[in-house]
């Protein structure tokens, strides 16, 4: 997967996608598929199920 920026649709942030991973948890999100991202302000990273993503909270941002 090439990396692709989008932003938040919410608070306007730009955010850089890494990739996916699957979640392992002992719990009702076990083996969920996750997305792995960063901010373009400041360079944390997160991880957010990709149903979460992927639900319109997001948008890609054309280069």
């Amino acid at each position: 997967m090439s990396e692709s920026t989008y932003r938040h649709k919410k608070r306007g942030g730009l955010y850089i996608v890494h990739g996916r991973a699957t979640l392992q948890v002992d719990g009702p999100h076990d083996m969920a598929e996750c997305v792995i991202y960063s901010s373009t302000a400041d360079g944390r990273v997160w991880v957010r199920p990709a149903s979460e993503f992927f639900d319109g909270r997001f948008e890609e941002v054309q280069s």
